[in-house]
């Protein structure tokens, strides 16, 4: 009997197997994407040690809503994160995803952020480890080419009778299988579509009379499976006609009378008047952008021409250099708007 317990009681001992260790991941913490890019989530060497290390994926936090036909949000999240051994991290492919917090046009909704339960263990080096990663995705912006797109709020200004058209373009990584539309088309009316890429705005767009500035804030956003995936807010505001020339400008009328071409007494010196330019509140300053004389550039090496920025008179400063013939001088105007007019004023010099 004694020497049955014995062999028992060794049996027992051999057979007996050493708890599993639980390790820490140490998981890179919550972190925000934007819609198009790629993200590794790195893995920590002490886990990547292991050669027979085991890695497996569990998307169970998230409610598993129908985002089209035919898929489930779980299938796209086993598609878009994924674990690569080879590069040791955890691959985030936001294209496959949607931005969180994204309501469908069908009233579904995406999680307010993905949450990946990551479990890591190894037989050889007896451990296992357990971590819920969070990360949320927010939506791209759209660019607007021929805009100043760094502010908070991109402009466009258009002058009445000119197209209206403005081309977006998306940003790396994002393809096809996508809509464009108008977040807010019942704000702005059936002025502006959609045309591809390219927004347009109809010829009667603005004030009907085409005299008094109109501003439109369109919110034009890009569409997989009904969720937004892009957008961005940008302004167009439409201008009345700019009138800019040397001369006399009659709005009450819209009458202009020309006097861009006058003779004068060679080297005796000259001042201009300023040039008309309507509607006022548009005009900015004013820079000379070029002379010519008889058709030929003149480089003017001493100076003797020079602008007034905020008013654009020309000055002409008393000098024998100049040698008869008629100077052909182009001044650019820059509008409050950023837009740029070009007009000339030719003083033809003779000797009194």
């Amino acid at each position: 009997m004694a020497l049955l317990a014995l062999s028992m009681t060794a049996c027992s001992s051999d057979n007996e197997q050493t708890p599993q260790k639980q390790i820490d991941m140490n998981l890179a913490p919550a972190t925000s994407i934007t819609y198009g890019e790629k993200q590794n989530i790195a893995l920590p060497s002490s886990v990547l040690d292991a050669s027979d290390l085991k890695i497996s994926l569990d998307f169970s936090l998230n409610e598993n809503v129908k985002v089209n036909a035919s898929e489930n949000l779980n299938d796209k999240l086993s598609k878009a994160v994924t674990v690569s051994k080879e590069s040791g991290a955890i691959s985030v492919n936001t294209t496959l995803l949607y931005p969180n917090g994204a309501v469908s046009s069908a009233g579904i909704k995406i999680p307010d952020s993905y949450k990946i339960i990551v479990n890591a263990s190894s037989e050889s080096q007896n451990f296992q480890g357990k971590q819920t990663i969070d990360f949320k995705i927010i939506p791209a912006k759209l660019i607007i080419k021929g805009i100043d797109n760094k502010t908070s709020i991109p402009v466009g200004y258009v002058i009445y009778g000119d197209a209206a058209n403005f081309e977006l373009e998306t940003p790396e990584n994002i393809t096809a299988n996508m809509n464009w539309a108008i977040e807010n088309p019942s704000s702005i009316g059936t002025e502006v579509t959609f045309s591809s890429n390219v927004l347009k705005f109809a010829s009667n767009a603005g004030d009907p009379d085409k005299k008094a500035e109109k501003a439109y804030d369109v919110t034009p956003i890009l569409l997989k499976d009904g969720f937004t995936v892009a957008s961005t807010t940008f302004r167009v505001v439409f201008i009345p006609k700019i009138k800019f020339f040397y001369g006399t400008y009659y709005p009450e009328y819209d009458l202009t009378i020309l006097l861009n071409n006058l003779h004068i007494a060679l080297s005796n010196g000259y001042v201009s008047a300023a040039p008309a330019f309507s509607p006022e509140n548009y005009k900015s300053s004013f820079v000379i952008n070029g002379i010519k004389k008889d058709g030929q550039t003149f480089t003017d090496a001493e100076s003797i021409f020079s602008i007034n920025e905020k008013t654009g008179s020309i000055t002409v400063k008393k000098s024998d250099l100049l040698t008869e013939g008629a100077y052909e001088i182009t001044v650019k105007a820059v509008t409050t708007t950023g837009l740029e007019f070009l007009t000339t004023l030719t003083l033809n010099m003779s000797k009194v």
